[in-house]
Order: C-alpha cells, then sequence, then structure tokens
C-alpha cells in the first residue's frame, strides 16, 4: 500500500506540472477550446505578441486569447501535490536508497530519530545510545499504523484526480456554451448590419427613382416651355417666309410589302395583302412605314402631306439609321419626330405622349425641318397655325428622311 501511495502522489505530481517548464503549475489557465492548462507565464511567452488567436502547445490546435480562464481549483489541487511531493514518506522510502552522508545503504531505523539510518550513522555520536532496529523489521511494525493513513491518503488523490477530470470536463463544456453563444451573437448581428445594408439600398433606389421623376419633370416642364416660345415666335412668321419647300417622293425600296405605292411616287396606302418585294435592308418589315427618296443632312427643307381622318397615320423624319426590321417606338430616343393621328387625336409622340389641342380637322399637314437649327415643326397648311415643334435636337451631321405611316383605311399624298 505504502508503495501504491507513492505511485499514486507521483501521477497526481506530473497530472499537475506545465507541459512547458516541467515545473508545478504557477498560476493556471485553461485554453477553453481544448481544456488543456499552462502556467500563465508560460503561454504568454509561447504564444508571442498575438492579441487575438494562437495554437496550443500540446495539441497544436487554434484558440482564442479572449477564451483564456484562470484555474483557481487547479491552483488549489497544486498546492496540495507540491505538499504530498514534499513529505517523506517513512516506511519503504528508505528502501533501496543510500545514506546521503555516507553512501552505505540504509538498512536500520532509529526509534528515537524516527527515520532510517546506515551502519555508519549506528556506530556514530548523534545514534549513541539510541534503539536501532533493522529497516525491514520497523517497517513490519509500522505498517498497521500507516495502512489507514495510505487508505486516506488515497481516498483525497482519487477524490483529487477526480475533481481535476471533473473540473477540465466542465472547462470545456462552459467554453463549447460560451463559444455557440458567440457564434449567435455573431449571426444575430450579421443579420442586423445585413438588414441594415438592404434598407440603405433600398431608401436609396427610391431617391433615386424620386430624383429620375423630378429630372424627367423638369425636362418635360422645359421642354414645353421651349416648344411655347417656338410656338409664339413661329406664330407671328408666315409659311411662305419660312422654309423652301422640298420635291419629295416616296422611295418603293423602303415600303411594308402591304403598302400600295401611286404610280408617281406620292401616295400610299394599306393594301389588303402582303405583296412580292425583294427584301433589301432598307425595306421595314414589321411596321407598315416608308420613308421618302430624298434625305437631307445640312439646311431647311418643308414638304406638305394631304391628310385625311380616316384610320391612323403619321408623318415627319426619322434618322437612316433606325430599326427596320424589328420593334420600334414613336419617339426622339429612337430616332422619330412625328406627328401621329388616330381615333380623333392629335399627338406629338414624345414619351409620355402630349395630345395636342387642334381646332377642327387640318387637310394639309406642312413638315419643315432645320438640320443646322435642330427642330422640325409641324403647321396645319391651310390655316397657318402651328401644331407642335421638336426644338434642341442633335442630329449629328446624320441623314435625315421624311417618314410616313399609315394603318387601315388611311391614305397620305405629298403635294407637289
Amino acid at each position: 500500500e505504502a508503495s501504491e501511495i507513492t505511485v499514486t502522489v507521483h501521477e497526481l505530481c506530473e497530472e499537475t506540472m506545465c507541459p512547458i517548464c516541467l515545473d508545478y503549475f504557477r498560476d493556471p489557465l485553461t485554453i477553453a477550446e481544448c481544456g488543456h492548462n499552462f502556467c500563465q507565464a508560460c503561454l504568454s511567452q509561447y504564444s508571442g505578441e498575438s492579441d487575438v488567436q494562437a495554437s496550443c502547445p500540446q495539441c497544436r490546435g487554434t484558440f482564442q486569447k479572449r477564451n483564456l480562464r484562470p484555474n483557481r481549483q487547479l491552483a488549489r489541487i497544486v498546492e496540495i501535490a507540491r505538499k504530498l511531493g514534499e513529505q517523506e514518506v517513512k516506511v519503504v522510502k528508505g528502501k533501496g536508497q543510500v545514506c546521503k552522508e555516507h553512501q552505505e545503504p540504509l538498512k536500520l531505523f532509529c526509534r528515537d530519530h524516527k527515520a532510517p539510518i546506515c551502519v555508519v550513522c549506528d556506530k556514530a555520536k548523534e545514534h549513541e545510545g539510541h534503539k536501532v532496529v533493522p529497516l525491514e523489521e520497523a517497517s513490519q511494525e509500522l505498517t498497521p499504523f500507516l495502512a489507514p493513513a495510505a487508505n486516506s491518503c488515497l481516498s483525497t488523490l482519487s477524490f483529487l484526480q477526480n475533481l481535476a477530470n471533473t473540473q477540465r470536463e466542465e472547462t470545456v463544456a462552459q467554453s463549447r456554451r460560451m463559444h455557440q453563444l458567440l457564434e449567435k451573437q455573431e449571426k444575430r448581428h450579421l443579420a442586423q448590419v445585413d438588414e441594415l445594408e438592404k434598407e440603405i439600398a433600398r431608401k436609396g433606389e427610391d431617391h433615386l427613382a424620386r430624383l429620375y421623376r423630378e429630372l424627367s419633370s423638369l425636362e418635360g416642364i422645359m421642354r414645353k416651355l421651349r416648344c411655347s416660345s417656338l410656338l409664339f415666335l413661329f406664330s407671328f412668321l408666315p409659311l411662305s417666309l419660312s422654309i423652301p419647300t422640298a420635291n419629295v417622293t416616296l422611295d418603293p425600296d423602303t415600303a411594308h410589302p402591304c403598302l400600295l405605292l401611286s404610280e408617281d411616287h406620292k401616295t400610299v396606302r394599306m393594301g389588303h395583302k402582303m405583296q412580292k418585294v425583294p427584301d433589301n435592308p432598307k425595306r421595314f418589315s414589321y411596321y407598315t412605314f416608308v420613308l421618302g427618296r430624298e434625305g437631307f443632312t445640312a439646311g431647311r427643307h418643308s414638304w406638305e402631306v394631304r391628310v385625311g381622318s380616316e384610320g391612323a397615320w403619321a408623318v415627319g423624319v426619322t434618322r437612316e439609321s433606325v430599326d427596320r426590321k424589328g420593334l420600334v417606338y414613336f419617339c426622339p430616343e429612337d430616332g422619330f419626330w412625328v406627328l401621329l393621328y388616330s381615333q380623333g387625336t392629335y399627338e406629338a409622340c414624345i414619351d409620355p405622349s402630349s395630345a395636342l389641342p387642334v381646332s377642327g380637322e387640318p387637310k394639309t399637314i406642312r413638315v419643315s425641318l432645320n438640320c443646322d437649327g435642330g427642330w422640325v415643326a409641324f403647321h396645319d397648311a391651310d390655316r397657318g397655325s402651328l401644331l407642335y415643334v421638336f426644338s434642341g435636337v442633335s442630329f449629328a451631321g446624320e441623314t435625315l428622311f421624311p417618314f410616313f405611316y399609315v394603318g387601315d383605311d388611311a391614305l397620305l399624298t405629298i403635294s407637289s
């Protein structure tokens, strides 16, 4: 039993020693992630100057420095182990050992000093008259008295070991709980940040949309102001003094297959079936459009078109580069400056569309183009009144062509 106590004390001492300095723990710290313990000074020296994370010296696992915890229970166990290690176990301790003073085997036991001695010590003056017996005999005599103490020591050591294991398990469990709590907090904070970013983005989009609406409104106001100014100006100019008349004829190579052109290429109307005509790049194949043969890049030009109140029609100017095979919109952005008639309403084709206050039903529309001045105007040629003006246009030197559109029952004729 004495031998068992010695072994157990030795094991306890090993459990209370720092793996770095190989000495008893001093101010022990527990790594929450893995549960290993080290001296505070040893761990600080090992981990270096990093303020965030480091690796465990024992298992090499990564840990956060903020998760280090002082292990006070382990510190108390270390003190107990230190005292047990310093105590001399009288029984069997001298067996197999030699006297420190004479380097002789410790074979005798001095009852007066209660310590093992060698044969040289027995003859020394220090032990003269003392009761000395063989060490084995003393061991047999003292064993019955030491058995209860040995059992108590074994129980204490077992308790301390269990306490150390329990403390380690509790530390690891607490660390896991704390880690889970930190993860939940991190997820909650990230969710809040994500929601804040979305809210900022939504407000930014709303703000941009509002600015766009206000800008569009301002552009509409400016366009109306320019139009009003030009209307006022043009109202004082006689048509005969405005712009010279151009000789415009229709270009059959651009006409939609459903359109029927007169022999002099001055009149166009809708047919009832598709005609077999060459499919060339200039021909419109999606809408029933046709262009004038003559194009303009500079100067001032005008032409008159006789219109009616049947069906739908449109006259104006278009860029040479407009799409002729697909979907387009009657608006300046797509290269059209057009006056449209449909269901008794006259409209300037802008975005948004603008209905025109036209008195009566014009029989002839005069289209005026100023390539250099950047405007297209529409007059009621019979009354001499201005209907609408597209102003502030940048044609950028591109060739412009007279434009014509006819729907069902509509008929357009270019005046000679």
